[in-house]
């Protein structure tokens, strides 16, 4: 009775809420009902990792970033190119405290416009699904992630208004769907920090 436009709104939240779970199945997802996930450590094609230089952050013991310069250089010339890093956003207030053998920040503001921030010189993309720091946990992810993951839309978001089922309650039902899947393709173009020593 309302004039409301519901509808609207509800596939408003149907999409919004695909894209949160897509998005964890993008980097936990065990393949099972969802993508398999390029942080799935028990698939046959995980990432190889470099470890952090202290078994609880990402810093090294003496605080500075060798860790991830390792990790940086660990991706073969081919990627490097392409190649960002991926954290959360915790994660990153603690990069951007970090610093190199000279004192110099490693994260910097983008200079100029449509130059993005970067983290050794490298752009980055906040992923609320990586792991924050934590022993054994893995944190960061970098690589060519065009040539190391691929996601594939299977069925486009679809939503079917169902007026039957509970009319007689006064009730209209809506069923969304949506397919995706997805895979780490190359795993060599793509590693992933470990918060160890």
């Amino acid at each position: 009775d309302t004039v409301f436009d519901l509808e609207a709104e509800l596939m408003s939240e149907f999409a919004e809420q695909f894209g949160v779970a897509e998005g964890t199945a993008v980097v936990t997802g065990n393949g099972v009902r969802k993508p398999e996930g390029f942080m799935d450590t028990s698939s046959s094609s995980a990432l190889s990792s470099t470890n952090s230089g202290s078994s609880t952050s990402i810093a090294d013991t003496n605080g500075q970033a060798d860790g991830m310069i390792e990790l940086q250089h660990a991706i073969k010339t081919a990627y490097a190119a392409n190649s960002q890093w991926l954290l959360n956003r915790q994660t990153l207030g603690s990069v951007r405290k970090m610093k190199d053998g000279d004192n110099n920040y490693i994260w910097r503001f983008g200079l100029g416009e449509g130059n993005p921030n970067t983290i050794l010189g490298d752009s980055y993309i906040e992923v609320s699904d990586m792991a924050n720091e934590a022993a054994n946990a893995f944190p960061i992810a970098y690589g060519d992630w065009r040539r190391a993951y691929t996601l594939i839309d299977r069925l486009a978001m679809s939503v079917m208004r169902d007026p039957y089922t509970r009319a007689s309650s006064g009730q209209v039902k809506f069923v969304a769907r949506r397919r995706v899947g997805g895979q780490i393709m190359l795993s060599e173009a793509a590693r992933v920090l470990k918060c160890s020593t």
